[in-house]
Parts: structure tokens; C-alpha cells; sequence
């Protein structure tokens, strides 16, 4: 008896003595039998038994209502694990399964009920609606009802599903109303409903399995199934008013059979050996591969592909397109992931960070410095990679792009431009860019706002695009990278961009602005985030009333974040929000003023160097500034801006760090470089989350706590 055979019997043997002690809704007992049947369908898949395959699935399907309380009758559940018992004997005498079992598959599909005649639906079962009594009628309105709000939200899900096909939540979201259609028309023989949906169904239970990449043709083939499952319930629905024959008539064949090639192909695709691919393919009969498989145990060096070919019992291209075969599905593969509760993650990170700290501080322990032991170097060593390793790995799983947030806003530039009449596309940029978990919840609302107003008041109507040279359609580009140790996101749009003269009229209209002579550019765009302040002439469904910016300032600003506004009239609008990395590894320079410790992100230096005496220099309205590669560049004293003494007064005594910020550039004066390290921000509080210029703190290797330098904060400061 072979390995599998003997599992498959034991597992059946154990499952038949669970269910003779078995009570009706014993939880427990159905999720042991449960456990037990997932076991046993590893083994089934093992053996190559389609009919048995088939069969553990149904049995498991109709455990699950079982527990779930959508049937109470435990018959069918006895006669299927009989069957099983009689598939073993089958098997064990080395003779092919010729069973029927229609019957039994139609049981564990409608709960052991008898559906000809008899049972409260029994109208719904007739041909014609118009024979129906009023609680059957309402029974299949319903029905028509939840299941057209079903098939909406499954479109939803595979807008995001196919830009990751790996996503098993959205997977799981597609499948259940897939499988409440199929459940609820197989009550109501809807015969034609019930299969499509089962066959569906079965398709994505390959995926929710991991048997099966959901993307391409398979999407195509779910949205086809879903227009064709809204047609054929529309069709009820119309039968319902004019009382006639529930069967609209599509024929589901086509489809029905594009979804069965499908699926053998990805059970072609499964983890199977070379000669059972062949095998299925028909290119080879099975004895033929058992031979050369006995031949192989003698010729170990040798594959069975190549055996085969010797003994003329392959043709070289079938075995060539089955190895291809087995790469696609390793190609196809899918990491295995878990879902984690966020605290735990969050406890990891802390708990990894206190590591890294720790780490730091043996490093850098006196006794360990003056020791010699070479041994205990390397150890030292050894454990700075895999804490560092660690730390990298614990931050990146805070971590995620930003593609889901960019893909809601898909479905709501499609509706806003239909709402509007305006014809308006999406074009994105960076979804992969990574991003805190918990900023990307916060951003979402900002954006949304953001969003409808590039809509409304920046698109111009098709008409009116025409006129001024443009095309009909306007565009909308969301845009996301990583600058300076920031995350920024662009939104712009090729509309008619900001008005400056209307939104200073509306601005003194509100009494917002006392002196306009001095204001720039900026600070006039900047004006749109008081509350209640809005240009449009007219209150839509859409925006209106004045307070969309503000939500979305008091957004950013929560996560200390800032936003800029570009615009050219007639042009288009750009507004760029920048947010820093609030929980993040970051690399910097240590720098020492006075007796503080400041931590530079090192993406934001140029360089370091110790100034001459000739290139400093003031400025009249401007400043101390220090000469460097030709330029003069405005010097920022940091003991003076953050109120502590410094050891030096002189620029070309100290040192001085060159850093720069969109596009500008700052000297900031120091006492000492102390090195450059990969430190964790953490937040410094409500305490202190107004302090400018600080953007977080980070507990260095000593034990002390370095203070993370805003270089934006800092640029606008001395500015003032």
C-alpha cells in the first residue's frame, strides 16, 4: 500500500469515529472534523484522485454550514465519509473509482433538503413567477436585491485586486458574495445562478489556497462572470414584474467552460512531478511513466523526462513544454504571510528598538573598549549585523506603500468627473513608495479633499478646455516619492489653476489680510486654508462650502507635516505635501553644540568643512554668511536658535555642516562631528510637538538622547 494511501485511510477511519459521537451544533467537534479534513486534502491532492478531491471539498463546504447554522442535517455528512471509507477500499484493491456520486454532491450542496417538491419555497422553484404566492415573490426579490449590491462590491475589490494580485483579504472579499449567490440560488433553484456562481467560487477558492494567481485572464473571466450573473438576476427581477419564466435564457456554456480550462490548467500548475504534468497533458499513458520511474531508482543521474525520451515514450517538445510548465507556477508562487495584531507589531518595534539601544551601549562600555580578547570582537561584531538586520527588518514591517490609498482615489476621480460632467483621468506615479502605516490613514482624508477640489474648481468643463487650447479631458497626477528624508506627495492637475485677484477679494471680503503690498505669491495660495474660506460661485454636491483646505491643513499639520501650493493661471495647480518620516530608520550625522547632542539627516548634507577666516562675511538685510564653492550661503548658529552656549563664537573656530532644502541652502555652526549613525525617530510628545526645528528624538549609543534636526523647520526659522 502506498504512503499516501495508508494517511488517507487513516484520516478517513479517524473522521468516521468523530461522527459517531457527533451532536448537532457541537462546535468544538465540527472544528476538530474540520482540521482533520484540511489534513485529509493534503493527501487527496497527493494522490491525483480528482472524484476524492472533489469530494473532500464538498465535505468540507458542507462542514461549514454546518457550523455556520445554514443546515442542521447530519445524513449527508455520514454518507460522504461512507463513500470515502468505499473509495479507500477501491483504491487499496488497485482499482479505478466508478461511482456515482451526483446525488450525493447535490445533498452536500443543499443541505440534505429534498428540493422537488414540499418545502416553503415551493413557488420559487416554479418555472413562472407568475405562479408564485406573495412570500415567495418577496423571498427571490430580496434575493435579486442583495445579490446585484454583491456583485458591485466585487468590481470594487478587483480594481485593487488586480494591481496586487496577491492581496488575500481582497481575495476573501470577492469570494463570500460569490458564495452567498451561490447558497441562496441553490435554496431557490435558480439552477443557471447557483452553477455560474459555484463555478466562480471554485475559481477563486484556487486563489484564497494559493493554487492559483489571480491577474490577467482570470480577472477578465471574473468580471464576465459577474456581468453575466447581473444580467441573468436582472432577468428575475424583470420576471418578477411581468410574471413569466424565471430562466432568462443566457446560455453560461461558453463561460462555464473557459473557467473549467482554467481551472485544470492551475491544477496543472500545482507542485505535481514532471510525469504526473505529462500525465494530464496526455502526452504519456501512466505506466509508461511508472517504468521509467522503476528504470530511474536504477539510473539514479538520470531525470524522468530524459528516460522517457530514450525509450521513445515522450516526444522532446512535451517534456520541454511540461518543464516549462513547472517554472510558471514557480514563478507564480506566493510568499505565505500572516496578519499580525498592530500592537504586537508595535511592541516588536519598541522592544527591537531597546535592543538596538542596548547593543549600542555594550559597544560602546569601557571595560569592553580596553579589552583584548579577540573572541569577544568578533561576537560583538556578529551581534551588531543581526541587531542591525533586525532593526531594518522590525521598521520595514511599519511600512507600507501607499498604492492602496492611491487606488481609492481611482474609483473617486471616476466619480466625481460623471457627477460633474467633466471628463477627467487619473495618472499616478510611485504607488510602491513606502510609507508609516499610520500616516497613510491620516492622509487618506486630506487627499480625498484635495481630490474633489482639483475636480471642481480646477478641471474645466470639456467645452470650455476646448477653447482655451486644451484637450476635452483634463488630467489629475498623483505623484509620491522620498526627498530629503521626507515622503512627498505631489497632486496637480492642468486645469485653470488658482485665481490670485479672486481669492484676494474673497480674502477682504472675510477682513483675513490688513497689508497685501508685502504678500508673495505663496503667502496668497496660503490664504484658501482658513476655515470657511471658498471662490466658487456656487454650493455643489461636490465642494463649495468652504471647508475642504481646512480639513486638510489641520490634516497635515496633525502629522507635522507641511504643504505648498504652486500655480499658473490658465495652467494648472501643484500642491506638494511633504510629510516627515515620523517612525522610521534614518541614517545621520551626530553633531555636538555645546553640551547637546543633534542629529543631521544625512540626506540633506552637502558637506562639512572648517571655514577660513576670509570666507566669512556679512551681509546688510541678510545676515552672517560664510563663502563656499563661490556662493554665499546664510550661516545658521544652532546654540543661539535652540537657547544653549556653544563652545565657539568664531565660525572659522568651529565647524560648519552645509545642508539643503528645496532647492535652498543653509550653513549650520557647530562644535564637533561625532560620527554618523543609523538612529530610530521616535516622537518627543504632545510636550513638545510644537517645538520648531526639532523633528524628533533618538536614543543614541551612550544612552543619551540626540534630538532629530527639521532642516525645512530650521530653513524657515532663520528666515524670520
Amino acid at each position: 500500500m502506498t504512503e499516501w494511501l495508508e494517511r488517507l485511510e487513516k484520516g478517513v477511519e479517524g473522521i468516521a469515529l468523530e461522527i459517531v459521537t457527533l451532536d448537532k451544533g457541537d462546535i468544538p467537534a465540527l472544528g476538530n472534523i474540520m482540521n482533520s479534513l484540511c489534513r485529509l486534502e493534503e493527501n487527496g491532492q497527493e494522490s491525483g484522485q480528482g472524484t476524492l478531491q472533489e469530494l473532500i471539498k464538498a465535505l468540507k463546504c458542507y462542514l461549514e454550514r454546518l457550523v455556520l447554522a445554514e443546515a442542521d442535517d447530519l445524513n449527508p455528512l455520514e454518507e460522504a465519509i461512507g463513500m470515502l471509507q468505499s473509495m479507500v477500499r477501491t483504491f487499496r484493491n488497485g482499482e479505478p473509482f466508478q461511482g456515482d456520486l451526483s446525488q450525493l454532491f447535490h445533498r452536500l450542496s443543499y443541505g440534505g433538503e429534498d428540493r422537488g417538491s414540499g418545502s416553503g419555497s415551493e413557488g420559487a422553484q416554479k418555472s413562472s413567477a407568475g405562479a408564485m404566492s406573495d412570500e415567495d415573490r418577496q423571498i427571490i426579490s430580496d434575493f435579486v436585491i442583495e445579490s446585484l449590491e454583491n456583485l458591485g462590491t466585487i468590481e470594487v475589490n478587483l480594481i485593487n485586486l488586480e494591481q496586487d494580485p496577491s492581496d488575500q483579504e481582497t481575495v476573501n472579499a470577492i469570494f463570500r458574495p460569490f458564495h452567498t449567490i451561490k447558497g441562496v440560488s441553490g435554496f431557490l433553484n435558480l439552477t443557471k445562478i447557483n452553477r455560474l456562481a459555484h463555478n466562480a467560487e471554485n475559481l477563486l477558492d484556487k486563489a484564497r489556497n494559493r493554487e492559483l494567481r489571480v491577474e490577467g485572464m482570470v480577472i477578465d473571466v471574473i468580471l464576465e462572470t459577474v456581468d453575466t450573473l447581473k444580467r441573468m438576476i436582472e432577468g428575475v427581477r424583470e420576471s418578477l414584474e411581468q410574471g413569466t419564466s424565471l430562466d432568462s435564457g443566457i446560455d453560461i456554456g461558453p463561460l462555464s467552460g473557459r473557467i473549467e480550462t482554467i481551472l485544470s490548467e492551475s491544477d496543472l500548475l500545482g507542485e505535481k512531478p514532471l510525469g504526473e504534468i505529462l500525465i494530464h497533458k496526455g502526452a504519456v499513458e501512466r505506466q509508461d511513466v511508472e517504468q521509467g520511474l522503476t528504470r530511474q531508482k536504477e539510473e539514479p543521474e538520470k531525470r524522468i523526462g530524459e528516460i522517457l525520451v530514450e525509450d521513445n515514450k515522450a516526444e522532446t517538445k512535451d517534456v520541454i513544454l511540461a518543464l516549462r510548465d513547472q517554472k510558471k507556477f514557480s514563478r507564480q508562487h506566493i510568499d505565505l504571510q500572516v496578519k499580525v495584531d498592530t500592537k504586537k507589531l508595535d511592541n516588536l518595534v519598541d522592544l527591537t528598538g531597546e535592543l538596538v539601544i542596548n547593543q549600542a551601549m555594550l559597544r560602546q562600555n569601557q571595560w569592553v573598549l580596553s579589552s583584548k580578547d579577540q573572541k569577544l570582537y568578533h561576537n560583538l561584531n556578529q551581534l551588531n549585523q543581526i541587531t542591525s538586520s533586525l532593526q531594518r527588518t522590525a521598521m520595514s514591517m511599519r511600512m507600507v506603500p501607499i498604492r492602496s490609498t492611491f487606488q481609492k482615489m481611482v474609483r473617486l476621480v471616476r466619480d466625481l468627473s460623471k457627477n460633474s460632467g467633466k471628463e477627467v483621468v487619473l495618472e499616478m506615479d510611485g504607488e510602491d513608495t513606502e510609507i508609516d502605516r499610520n500616516v497613510v490613514e491620516e492622509l487618506y482624508e486630506p487627499m480625498v479633499h484635495m481630490i474633489r477640489n482639483a475636480v471642481d474648481h480646477g478641471i474645466e468643463l470639456p467645452e470650455d478646455r476646448e477653447r482655451s487650447g486644451k484637450r476635452r479631458s483634463g488630467t489629475v497626477f498623483l505623484k509620491a516619492y522620498h526627498r530629503g528624508g521626507h515622503i512627498i506627495i505631489e497632486i496637480r492637475d492642468d486645469g485653470r489653476g488658482l485665481d490670485k485677484e479672486r481669492i484676494l477679494e474673497k480674502a477682504r471680503s472675510l477682513q483675513l489680510i490688513a497689508d497685501e503690498s508685502k504678500m508673495v505669491d505663496s503667502d496668497i495660495y496660503n490664504l484658501i486654508f482658513h476655515p470657511g474660506f471658498s471662490t466658487a460661485e456656487k454650493v455643489t454636491d461636490i465642494s463649495g462650502r468652504g471647508v475642504g483646505m481646512d480639513v486638510v491643513r489641520k490634516g497635515i499639520d496633525r502629522l507635522r507635516g507641511r504643504i505648498e501650493i504652486n500655480s499658473s493661471k490658465g495652467e494648472g495647480a501643484v500642491f506638494v505635501i511633504s510629510l516627515p518620516l515620523t517612525l522610521a530608520i534614518i541614517e545621520g550625522m551626530v553633531v555636538r553644540v555645546g553640551k547637546e547632542r543633534y542629529i543631521i539627516p544625512a540626506l540633506t548634507i552637502l558637506e562639512s568643512f572648517r571655514p577660513e577666516k576670509k570666507q566669512y562675511s556679512t551681509v546688510e538685510g541678510k545676515g552672517e554668511m560664510i563663502l563656499t564653492r563661490g556662493r554665499l550661503v546664510p550661516l545658521v548658529r544652532l546654540d543661539r536658535m535652540f537657547g544653549i552656549q556653544g563652545d565657539y563664537t568664531h565660525p572659522w573656530e568651529g565647524l560648519v555642516v552645509a545642508v539643503e532644502n528645496d532647492g535652498h541652502q543653509r550653513c549650520l555652526l557647530l562644535d564637533e562631528l561625532v560620527g554618523k549613525e543609523e538612529v530610530v525617530i521616535k516622537s518627543l510628545g504632545q510636550g513638545l510637538k510644537a517645538v520648531r526645528g526639532i523633528a524628533g528624538g533618538a536614543i543614541l549609543g551612550d544612552g543619551r538622547v540626540g534630538l532629530i534636526l527639521d532642516i525645512s523647520g530650521i530653513f524657515e526659522i532663520s528666515q524670520n
